[in-house]
């Protein structure tokens, strides 16, 4: 029985990813499933999307086998939700308002960028992927 390719899969929240550009799903971190947005998702786009419900905790499992809770925001017609950090919930609070709960319905524009963060074996700062957020475009 063949397996399917998940080297070309199109991981549906760029609807008409461009043709021209490298694809970002190449990098070897996206041949693994993701339950949660991650950078290559955007196909080297900025994707203005429609907030939808933001959870407050959900348990997740970081490399190492670290636990730890963090926040969720589940977008309108995406099937992944974003896992966010300070910086990007922070944004979100600087366009919208101090309180998540009041967030559904407001638009954001999510981006690919690069960040600077510990290595979880050196703990040296490495130029590392990453979504961030700004105002709807």
């Amino acid at each position: 029985m063949d397996t399917p390719d998940k080297s070309n899969r199109v991981t549906g929240f760029v609807p008409n990813p461009p043709k021209n550009l490298p694809r970002p799903t190449d990098h070897w971190e996206a041949y693994f499933d993701s339950t949660y947005l991650r950078w290559w998702d955007l196909q080297e786009q900025d994707v203005t999307v429609t907030i939808e419900k933001v959870e407050r905790t959900v348990e997740l499992t970081f490399r190492g086998g670290k636990k730890g809770d963090r926040p969720v925001i589940w977008f309108v017609g995406k099937k992944k939700p974003l896992v966010m950090n300070k910086t990007n919930m922070s944004s979100i609070a600087m366009q919208h308002g101090k309180q998540p709960q009041k967030w559904p319905g407001k638009k954001i524009t999510l981006f690919p960028t690069t960040t600077m963060a510990p290595d979880p074996d050196t703990k040296k700062q490495v130029k590392t992927d990453c979504i961030r957020v700004r105002p709807k475009e």
